[in-house]
């Protein structure tokens, strides 16, 4: 079974359209909010409570900070490249090469909180901690479309045949000053490379423009992949608010 820990981890997949929770482990002696509101959802979702003693939750769960409170769901759904498409002008981020699930989560919630559509990986070839990755989102992952791709090249062409501008974040191709760059108005693919890798040639070759983040002191060193998301993120924001 795939576990998810702690009680946001668990609020966040009750709540999201792309897992099914099987059942969850409740600690008997846990009360308060956050048991009575998973305990309620879960009976409007017909998902199977069982109240457990804290040495039934120790030996399910895989670390020590679940709090008393584990789920047992099914692997995430992903979604497809048009299922991206149902906004008019959707802002969608490409990210490649970003292997930390702490980092992870910390992009997802950033992107959710300004208004990111979906995002778009490689097929799936590390094995992420989802829970992780839900706590350091704050739930947020569980919210986002998720399109997992074997073939990036098909999947911006597709987009791209559908109105969809590619930016990618690269200081080698004559880049534009984020801050200079027109994001108003427009369907957008953001491409965000990870920080030992980058952005690979087929996304550099197929997008249509670059942009990069200045700096205010003479810094060698890119921001990673995180940071740099939010930056970008908040200047979409900003300009289609």
């Amino acid at each position: 079974m795939g576990l998810v820990e702690g009680s946001i981890a668990v609020k966040a997949v009750i709540n999201s359209k792309y897992r099914i929770v099987n059942k969850i482990y409740i600690n008997k002696e846990k009360k308060g909010s956050d048991v009575a509101f998973i305990v309620n959802q879960a009976q409007k979702k017909k998902i199977k409570v069982e109240k457990v003693d804290q040495e039934i939750i120790n030996q399910i769960a895989n670390g020590k900070t679940h709090g008393g409170l584990v789920a047992d769901v099914s692997e995430r759904k992903t979604q497809s490249i048009v299922a991206l498409l149902k906004k008019d002008k959707p802002f969608i981020v490409l990210l490649e090469g970003v292997e930390d699930s702490f980092n992870l989560g910390y992009i997802f919630r950033t992107l959710y909180a300004f208004g990111c559509d979906g995002i778009i990986m490689k097929e799936r070839y590390i094995d992420y901690d989802d829970s992780i990755i839900i706590k350091s989102s704050a739930g947020a992952s569980e919210f986002l479309p998720i399109v997992y791709s074997n073939d990036l090249a098909g999947s911006i062409e597709i987009l791209k045949n559908n109105g969809i501008t590619v930016v990618s974040a690269y200081r080698g191709k004559n880049p534009v000053n984020l801050y200079d760059y027109d994001f108003f108005n427009k369907g957008l693919l953001v491409c965000i490379g990870g920080p030992l890798r980058g952005l690979s040639k087929v996304v550099l070759d197929n997008s249509d423009s670059f942009i990069y983040i200045p700096y205010s002191n003479d810094f060698k060193n890119s921001l990673n992949a995180a940071s740099a998301t939010s930056v970008i993120a908040s200047e979409i924001y900003r300009q289609n608010r």
